[in-house]
């Protein structure tokens, strides 16, 4: 499992760049680009980013595998 790899392919996916996300999400820049290029990110911001894709938490993991 990779999470950062999860985000890229979901962002990738809608078309949405990570500043998009950023601003949509209510994150910081720096924070989006930091999870995109880590294998590890926390589970509550892996269950708001599933959420976020209209996604289950498992379809988003299954994304970077």
């Amino acid at each position: 499992m990779n999470a950062g790899k999860s985000l890229r392919i979901a962002l990738v996916g809608r078309s949405m760049s990570q500043k998009q996300l950023a601003e949509q999400m209510g994150f910081s820049r720096e924070y989006v680009c930091r999870m995109a290029g880590q294998e590890k990110i926390g589970i509550g911001t892996i269950v708001k980013l599933a959420k976020f894709f209209g996604m289950k938490v498992s379809e988003f993991l299954a994304l970077g595998e």
